[in-house]
């Protein structure tokens, strides 16, 4: 099992682990602050022990790292570092995404069908036809942002979870039984769901959101993409 540095810490750059599987290419490590492709959200990159890790990915309760070239050892203690820069911009569109889709719930009923996170740009796709409202939704995101809401990041049991999360947002149905835990991701008095991403403190660490294209993709899918500066 490896422990997730940033479950708990978006920011730490920087940490000390050990080598718990060295195969070909990747290694496992007790303990990681890389961040393995998913929920939308792009797989960090950076170093370890200076050898370039290219990508990690969840396998089971583990993340492995895939290394430019492995000659790390089992057992052998590291020191691996992320690319701050493209993980930074990361967290401000994962939060940036979650603004976007609370507003789309609460004011148009629309709900959350798909997303994806790059370091320079955002797409979101939502089941209600909301093209027509680019400029309304531009600055209500932008209002949301320039009120510096803190971000808050802790733990729910399942049962509670249930009972207090929007299931529109957050389909606890779909996970499996064996999770009985939830990491929750809060906007200040807009939005809480579960989230295994990362994420800013606060929403003015965002900056400005500008809407760059809508997109009619079919019936109940409708697109929105967005950049940040």
């Amino acid at each position: 099992m490896t422990e997730l540095i940033y479950f708990n810490d978006c920011y730490q750059k920087e940490f000390d682990a050990e080598v718990k599987e060295s195969k070909k290419d990747r290694v496992v490590l007790d303990r990681t602050a890389f961040y393995p492709k998913g929920g939308g959200q792009p797989s960090d990159t950076g170093q370890i022990n200076g050898v370039r890790v290219e990508k990690a990915r969840k396998k089971g309760k583990t993340v492995e790292h895939v290394l430019e070239e492995n000659n790390l050892e089992e057992g052998q203690s590291v020191h691996g570092e992320i690319d701050w820069e493209k993980r930074y911009l990361h967290m401000k569109y994962h939060t940036a995404q979650h603004i976007l889709s609370a507003i789309i719930l609460e004011k148009y009923g629309g709900k959350t069908k798909g997303n994806q996170l790059y370091s320079d740009r955002a797409r979101i796709d939502f089941d209600k036809d909301i093209l027509n409202k680019k400029e309304e939704i531009e600055e209500e995101v932008n209002e949301i942002i320039q009120q510096a809401r803190d971000v808050n990041i802790f733990t729910m049991q399942r049962e509670r979870a249930v009972e207090e999360l929007d299931s529109k947002r957050t389909r606890i149905d779909l996970l499996p039984d064996s999770i009985k835990e939830l990491r929750i991701i809060e906007i200040e008095n807009l939005d809480k769901t579960a989230c295994a991403g990362t994420h800013v403190k606060n929403t003015e660490e965002i900056g400005n959101f500008k809407i760059t294209q809508t997109i009619n993709k079919g019936k109940d899918r409708n697109r929105i993409e967005f950049t940040l500066d």
